[in-house]
């Protein structure tokens, strides 16, 4: 009886060691001048790394190195003092939830990342959200709940469509910038407007144009174009409205197997033709409505002159 209760209190005591064993704290490395704390070799790799989970209660984190493969919602409570949020080079990620937090920033770069979301909740407390250097190929939908972002940084990835339809909730939108993708489609549409955007950075892609480009961005100052495939006549009538509006280009082509338009390269295509071959065919149609015109004006004075001989005519006859 006795030797039995021992050994539960044996296997009870066991437990709560391993308990406390299993739980991890982590401590600021060194905290630099501009008040970064740094954490290194940070593991988050289950459910019970993440209830036992000790972090400082620091202003800005940056995660230095370490493995956390599914940056979970759960994780966010175990930052109540944070406000900026950095998790870099070493440290692999594979899976990204943004969660509603108090969070202003989070950056996170060359993790390794695979694939990010976004929880579907209003947030207006993140600011700038960078996803850089990494390999996500698509911008999830739910990106439309960060209604409070001002800088959005998803550049060096591998996506190729964006619809930038998810963006318009974020009317405070100041800098978006895709460049070094795979970009073919900027899916938009007609009416759609950044009224706040000012910096948008689209080099390194497979862009062949921008929909509704001369309407969509009202107050743009700077943007980047180089090393995408350009459709000439898209990117002669974009340059116009560049340079009416003063708007900055920010880095030239280096280099042009094809035609310049200003300092920027672009590629004669199908679309090219197709714009030609629609040229042509107003071209005729206004020469032959201005014939039309002149043969009906033709006939009107034909008309009137002979109305003028009947008229003689009738006169002579009383």
């Amino acid at each position: 009886m006795f030797k039995s209760g021992r050994i539960l209190l044996s296997a009870i005591a066991a437990c709560f060691c391993i308990q406390i064993a299993a739980s991890k704290s982590y401590k600021c490395s060194v905290i630099n001048e501009a008040g970064f704390c740094f954490l290194e070799n940070v593991v988050i790799d289950g459910v019970q790394s993440i209830q036992t989970l000790d972090l400082p209660r620091h202003p800005i984190l940056l995660i230095k190195s370490g493995a956390i493969p599914n940056f979970s919602k759960e994780i966010y409570s175990h930052l109540p003092g944070v406000r900026l949020l950095h998790v870099y080079n070493n440290t692999v990620i594979r899976k990204l939830l943004i969660a509603s937090s108090n969070l202003s920033e989070i950056n996170v770069q060359r993790n390794g990342l695979l694939e990010f979301d976004v929880e579907p909740v209003e947030n207006r407390d993140l600011k700038t959200l960078t996803v850089v250097h990494n390999a996500i190929t698509t911008v999830p939908k739910n990106i439309r709940y960060l209604e409070g972002l001002e800088k959005l940084y998803l550049y060096n990835n591998s996506i190729e469509y964006v619809d930038l339809e998810l963006f318009t909730n974020a009317t405070q939108l100041k800098v978006l910038s895709l460049y070094d993708n795979r970009i073919k489609t900027l899916d938009s549409k007609q009416g759609l407007r950044f009224p706040s955007l000012q910096t948008l950075s689209l080099s390194k892609n497979k862009l062949v144009y921008i929909p509704y480009f001369f309407e969509a961005f009202p107050v743009l100052n700077a943007i980047s174009l180089r090393k995408n495939p350009w459709n000439c006549q898209w990117l002669e009538s974009a340059m116009a409205h560049i340079n009416q509006k003063a708007i900055q280009i920010a880095r030239k082509d280096a280099t042009c197997r094809d035609r310049w338009v200003g300092d920027i390269c672009c590629y004669k295509t199908v679309l090219d033709f197709l714009y030609y071959l629609r040229q042509e065919d107003a071209r005729q149609d206004r020469n032959q409505l201005l014939q039309m015109a002149q043969q009906n004006q033709e006939l009107k004075h034909l008309l009137e002159r002979l109305s003028e001989s009947v008229h003689k005519l009738e006169e002579r006859g009383k």
